[in-house]
């Protein structure tokens, strides 16, 4: 029989400690769902006992902090926050020595990337890779790209130039952004900032980012187009934005 407990804390003194970090694998990396429907996320378990495992799931939705979904305690007590509904359910499975989160009635909030997660009493953490439950919908916001030349001082100088990508209006908050030089992939000097929740258009519940690369000054007239792609689920094809030197 299980126990379900609520606004309950769970002590992870109470239960065995199992020496020796576990692996946990979470595969696939994005499970496609369809709102109302039913869908579970696995977690595979290598060097421990499922049984004497205490199992916290949390998740990582784009511009907020990590959140306590539902812990499932080796004596099989549920534990969940009173923030999350019923329809998280955690179960394991021993002959597939895995654990499980099941979400039932799949709602557009649930988009997010779940964590299978331990802790030791030692301090030390083994977490699977991730899981995003994508809530699939259509008439999806798609990104837009704006661009930023370097300031005049910044390019008359002998230091660094930097190239500025603002990309905003995209929904859901899962978007790779990356950069080209005249049609070649650049990953040096790239530097991109977390996603984040549009306070300006708060009302449309869309999300923001920036990135940025930077280059030695003297390199930025050689060469022709600098371009930003943005990769998003709302456009089947990359969204790009490009600026010359010439043009700046």
């Amino acid at each position: 029989m299980k126990c379900i407990c609520h606004n309950t804390e769970p002590h992870l003194s109470s239960f065995p400690v199992v020496h020796g970090a576990a692996v946990l694998s979470q595969s696939p990396s994005v499970v496609p769902v369809s709102p109302g429907q039913q869908v579970s996320l696995q977690c595979s378990v290598t060097g421990e006992d499922v049984k004497k495992i205490f199992m916290m799931w949390i998740r990582q939705t784009p511009g907020k902090t990590p959140e306590g979904v539902v812990s499932y305690g080796p004596d099989q007590k549920i534990y969940r926050p009173s923030a999350i509904p019923d329809r998280f359910v955690p179960s394991r499975d021993e002959a597939k020595s895995s654990h499980f989160l099941t979400v039932s009635n799949v709602q557009e909030a649930d988009d997010s990337v779940y964590f299978c997660f331990m802790y030791y009493g030692s301090g030390v953490q083994s977490w699977g890779e991730g899981t995003r439950i994508k809530v699939l919908k259509s008439g999806l916001p798609p990104p837009v790209l704006q661009l930023f030349p370097p300031p005049t001082q910044e390019v008359s100088a002998n230091g660094s130039v930097t190239v500025t990508c603002l990309v905003s209006g995209f929904y859901p908050g899962f978007v790779d952004v990356s950069w080209s030089v005249d049609g070649a992939p650049v990953t040096s000097g790239v530097h991109s900032a977390p996603v984040w929740l549009d306070s300006a258009n708060a009302a449309q519940n869309t999300y923001v980012t920036s990135s940025s690369m930077s280059l030695p000054a003297p390199e930025w007239q050689t060469h022709a187009l600098y371009s930003c792609i943005a990769k998003h689920e709302s456009s089947p094809t990359p969204i790009i934005a490009s600026i010359t030197p010439q043009g700046c």
